[in-house]
């Protein structure tokens, strides 16, 4: 079938940064954050019956879109298939500020045409902050909302899907942060912070940003980065051990309750999640603390399982894990 109506942006990859904090009237400048030496491009098409397939780098996604939801149902690549058994909620429009949303999802695919997997996790979805982008100095993009997307999973590869084994699950983590405007089906500013682990122990964190922009707006905005400039870092790498900690903290556990103690070098914005070892989230916090000592957080877990779980602890974009028994 045709397609009702096609798209396509430029996507370039810039300097990961620390989101920030949400709120309303926020403005955001990344007048110096454009810099580039990497793109792709990146191609929507939509059809008479709701479908969108998204294609970048080789890889296709499939959604169906209804007048208020954008739910992912399958994707492939070269060397995987996926069929989300229990469709993945990726978007819920409008996106007003403070709105947010969690469903569960099940995926089962095929890897290299022989390997099955199955994913099972859930999404979080909170529209976190609203206001303005500066992309240069004489251009402001207004009625941005940001959109904080947690997806926490469990994969289980090269094993029989119908006879899983936990104990040979990885785990992922993965933080999103969209930059939207009004009406527009993809963001502007996207950035991601991805953790793995095994048997709930850290594998590794990689992180990267991207600036997607309409390939008549490129060449205004994105300048090409010099190759050997000293401040580029390719972000797809883990970066975690080369940051320096601004955050020192000791965990207990009194029953059902996670007790953070800690103290912050600088200003920060800190996400905490306590996830299960099949990748459900089951706690979730964020906030924001300024520099000092002494500081203490609280979650309450009563209510959960007795077992082991992933204390996931996000500040300024840099990621601790602990795995917590409850």
């Amino acid at each position: 079938m045709a397609p009702l109506s096609t798209d396509s942006l430029q996507k370039s990859k810039i300097h990961y940064f620390s989101p920030g904090k949400g709120g309303k009237h926020k403005v955001w400048d990344f007048s110096r954050k454009l810099g580039s030496k990497e793109s792709s491009q990146v191609m929507f098409m939509k059809d008479s019956t709701g479908v969108v397939s998204v294609s970048e780098s080789g890889k296709n996604r499939y959604y169906h879109a209804t007048s208020d939801t954008l739910i992912q149902f399958a994707s492939e690549s070269p060397l995987e298939r996926r069929e989300y058994i229990r469709k993945k909620l990726t978007k819920k429009f409008p996106l007003e500020y403070g709105d947010s949303i969690s469903k569960g999802f099940r995926c089962e695919g095929m890897y290299c045409g022989n390997h099955p997997f199955r994913e099972v996790g859930t999404t979080t979805v909170h529209v976190d902050a609203a206001g303005s982008i500066v992309l240069a100095e004489n251009d402001t993009v207004r009625n941005v909302r940001r959109v904080h997307t947690i997806d926490s999973y469990s994969i289980g590869m090269n094993i029989n899907v119908a006879a899983l084994d936990t104990a040979k699950l990885t785990q992922v983590i993965d933080e999103r942060y969209e930059w939207f405007v009004s009406k527009s089906q993809y963001p502007i500013i996207e950035d991601v912070t991805s953790t793995t682990y095994l048997n709930m122990d850290v594998i590794g964190t990689t992180k990267y940003a991207y600036c997607n922009l309409p390939k008549d707006k490129v060449a205004l905005y994105i300048r090409p980065e010099d190759e050997n400039a000293s401040d580029w870092q390719d972000n797809s790498f883990d970066e975690t051990q080369a940051e320096p900690d601004i955050i020192h903290y000791s965990i207990e556990t009194n029953g059902g309750v996670i007790n953070i103690k800690y103290d912050l070098d600088v200003d920060a914005t800190i996400c905490t999640i306590v996830a299960s070892h099949m990748g459900i989230t089951y706690r979730h916090g964020e906030w924001t603390q300024k520099a000092g000592e002494g500081y203490t957080a609280e979650i309450n877990c009563n209510g959960l399982h007795h077992g082991t779980y992933i204390l996931y602890i996000n500040v300024n974009g840099k990621v601790y894990s602990k795995k917590v028994i409850l």
